[in-house]
């Protein structure tokens, strides 16, 4: 949880650490369906032709490819749990509900400010002030929950 006396970017961006975690996720659960689906489009050619160990075999390569991407993964999950965990209770800290359904909008769906000014019903200009606050708020009642 960043400090009261850290600038608005830096609160907004670790505001953001769900939503770039998000997309590491997506990154790493594309990366390990590459490698399942090379293995997988290997492992029958190779069963049909008897091959000895060497530096011809993929087999190797593509196992270790596969692990790989398998423990991208699985921090990508883990980074990505504990990201969503600090935000949710940084907004939930929050007492006013229409800065945590802003700021839920913005940093657990990802939606713009334009596009949360319209399903809110409120001012565009409005938003960006009520979103400035709001992150100001949940960091400052964060740190006095810390």
């Amino acid at each position: 949880m960043p400090n009261s006396d850290q600038t608005l970017d830096k609160k907004i961006d670790w505001m953001g650490q769900y939503l770039r975690a998000r997309r590491l996720r997506r990154l790493a659960r594309l990366m390990l369906e590459d490698a399942q689906s090379r293995a997988a489009d290997t492992s029958p050619v190779l069963r049909q032709t008897p091959r000895a160990p060497g530096p011809g075999n993929r087999v190797p390569k593509l196992a270790e490819a596969l692990a790989q991407a398998e423990h991208q993964d699985r921090q990508a999950a883990l980074t990505l749990r504990l990201a969503r965990q600090q935000v949710c209770a940084a907004i939930d800290s929050l007492p006013q509900p229409q800065q945590r359904e802003l700021l839920q909008r913005r940093y657990l769906l990802g939606q713009s400010l334009v596009d949360i000014s319209r399903q809110m019903h409120l001012e565009y200009r409005w938003v960006r002030r009520l979103h400035r606050r709001a992150v100001e708020a949940a960091v400052q009642t964060g740190d006095a929950a810390a």
